[in-house]
């Protein structure tokens, strides 16, 4: 069975290239079938770039299948997102997923199709993800035996699902008013970052145009956890500080040449308390939360979509 993969794709041709490029070097990648949705131009400007995108995606190579879906204008990144996923996973029972400005490791698409294999019937995980905060590492318990760990949280820096996890979320959100009026089920949110709550405000308020923000609130409703590898196999090189390198240059950008190419993976699916303190202080209110908020503020204006998942 080819791995399916969904490249998600809008206006940044010289990012693209590099993600496709990348991509294209995995070690899995000529068994993979690689689906590519090219999100249309919001405006007369951006066309030149958007059929540049176009172009690029039509002459990828490397692969087992490929197919490019055009979107004549432009639905927005969170809907093109959420539409290409319902078509896919209506396609596929798991899926790989990209965007467009995500740089991959050589092992990248063993590692999510390892996940996939290996967490399928466990009804604690809801995801495997390709990027963790780089801190991690470098504050693991010397102890600590496995390459990967479990969190509340979707990271979506590159990441893997299931069918099952993903068909029945309600994008629309029926029940946020009863959330935000919980401080309760606010709190218990938060577990995966101080930011979850504040993020799903904005979403629903119409401040920003989210996906990934629902979907992690779907994860929250299920009680189920993320499984996050402890060196990252995916770098994001959206703000320019890491387009022209795959060295850690900033609090999030990840050296991905240490990426593990036979990780050990949990057998029990539980959270490290220790990992837990470490991750969650990444997203702490109080150091990163107006910088995060910012940057996703700015990334979102020039590409439509948050920098900081």
């Amino acid at each position: 069975m080819n791995t399916a993969i969904a490249l998600f794709a809008f206006n940044r041709p010289d990012l693209f290239q590099k993600t496709l490029t990348a991509l294209s070097h995995n070690t899995l990648a000529n068994k993979a079938s690689l689906t590519i949705f090219c999100d249309g131009p919001r405006h007369e400007l951006e066309e030149q770039k958007t059929r540049a995108v176009r172009e690029l995606a039509k002459r990828a190579n490397g692969f087992a299948a490929l197919e490019v879906v055009e979107y004549s204008q432009n639905i927005g990144c969170a809907a093109s997102i959420i539409n290409g996923l319902t078509e896919m996973f209506r396609l596929h029972e798991r899926l790989i997923v990209i965007e467009d400005d995500i740089v991959t490791s050589p092992h990248t698409l063993r590692f999510l199709s390892e996940g996939l294999a290996r967490y399928a019937d466990n009804e604690k995980v809801f995801n495997i993800a390709a990027w963790t905060p780089p801190h991690i590492a470098r504050n693991l318990p010397a102890e600590y035996p496995y390459d990967v760990y479990a969190i509340p949280r979707l990271n979506c820096w590159g990441w893997a699902s299931w069918r099952d996890r993903f068909q029945d979320i309600d994008w629309t959100v029926k029940d946020y008013r009863t959330f935000k009026n919980s401080p309760q089920l606010r709190k218990a949110f938060n577990a995966g970052g101080d930011d979850l709550s504040s993020m799903l405000d904005d979403q629903m308020e119409g401040k920003i145009d989210a996906w990934d923000i629902r979907a992690d609130y779907a994860r929250f409703k299920k009680n189920m956890l993320g499984i996050n590898p402890v060196r990252s196999y995916a770098l994001n090189i959206g703000m320019g500080s890491g387009t022209h390198t795959t060295t850690a240059t900033t609090y999030w950008d990840s050296d991905i040449s240490l990426a593990v190419e036979h990780p050990r993976f949990l057998d029990d699916i539980t959270v490290d308390l220790r990992i837990h303190k470490a991750y969650h202080a990444c997203y702490s209110r109080q150091k990163h939360s107006l910088p995060v908020r910012a940057i996703n503020k700015l990334t979102r204006m020039l590409s439509g979509k948050n920098l900081i998942s």
